[in-house]
């Protein structure tokens, strides 16, 4: 049965690499696109994903306020969530750990390195 992984990303370039990049891998993955933090949290109650890849930086609502939303939802809450930005900081990453991310990953991406963590967080 495939997993299902919500990307939330609004620059289409990266979103582009990424949506190639796993659909190469081979993963049994079934993937679902935001473009905004309110469409992430639109979609991650519409689909309840096994994971969510989500950008800290864009418009609408920003990953940060997405991020509190899902995991204040009670629906939401158990869905894994890495924070997927160029924000490399010690305190970004304590941010992004605070408000409930189970990973914080920077920009720009090794393909490896990111296919591992999404192996480990949907056990594929």
């Amino acid at each position: 049965m495939s997993k299902c992984l919500l990307i939330a990303e609004d620059d289409e370039d990266n979103r582009d690499l990424m949506i190639f990049m796993i659909e190469r891998s081979k993963l049994d993955l079934r993937l679902v696109v935001a473009e905004n933090g309110a469409e992430a949290v639109q979609l991650a109650k519409l689909e309840l994903p096994d994971l969510i890849l989500m950008d800290m930086q864009m418009p609408v609502m920003d990953g940060y306020e997405a991020v509190k939303k899902i995991k204040g939802d009670s629906l939401t809450r158990s869905i894994p969530i890495i924070a997927f930005t160029a924000q490399a900081r010690s305190e970004d990453r304590e941010l992004t750990r605070s408000i409930g991310c189970a990973e914080h990953y920077t920009k720009p991406m090794d393909p490896e390195e990111l296919l591992k963590l999404i192996r480990k967080f949907t056990n594929l």
